[in-house]
């Protein structure tokens, strides 16, 4: 049954990502293809900036005196055959292939909260259409943001490539999911 069901998911995610991905009209772009691995990092720019790119799950939204806050649960994400081997690591035991093309590894329970700056820029693959397909790297201002995050629900797993200078989140681009 399980093996059945895996198929199943398997060939759907593969049906839904080529129709989505590259079956466009000529005017639209292709879904955006991840990387194979993504991992929170940290470095310093030549000026002494930290900067930090991750991808989390959104957790909270609040607006304090102004000022949008957003908590993150970081996670880490595989792709292709690195999500094979991430997953086999994980699931020592399981003996069945994993069909899926991504996997998403959360081991970390910490939480994260960093305040939005004014000028952050954000980015979504899933939040208006053109015609039947998405409008991918759709940039949205803060309200359509906060709007399409609240929409999905709280905590909904929606993965975000997030960016972060000094401690302030200065990009945040979604991250589609089939």
């Amino acid at each position: 049954m399980r093996k059945t069901y895996l198929l199943l998911s398997s060939l759907l995610f593969c049906a839904l990502f080529v129709t989505d991905a590259h079956a466009v009209a000529p005017q639209e772009t292709v879904a955006p293809v991840p990387p194979q691995v993504i991992v929170p990092t940290s470095s310093k720019d030549k000026h002494g900036n930290t900067l930090e790119k991750s991808m989390a799950y959104v957790k909270t939204l609040q607006v304090k005196n102004g000022k949008l806050f957003v908590s993150l649960d970081y996670i880490q994400w595989f792709f292709g055959k690195a999500a094979v081997k991430a997953y086999l690591q994980d699931h020592p035991l399981e003996k069945e292939d994993y069909p899926m093309p991504y996997y998403i590894r959360n081991n970390s329970p910490k939480i994260r909260t960093f305040e939005v700056s004014p000028k952050a820029s954000f980015t979504l693959q899933t939040n208006s259409t053109q015609g039947e397909y998405f409008h991918w790297n759709e940039a949205v201002n803060a309200d359509t943001f906060k709007k399409f995050v609240l929409s999905k629900g709280i905590p909904y797993q929606i993965p975000f490539h997030v960016e972060v200078t000094n401690g302030v989140i200065t990009k945040m681009t979604e991250q589609y999911i089939p």
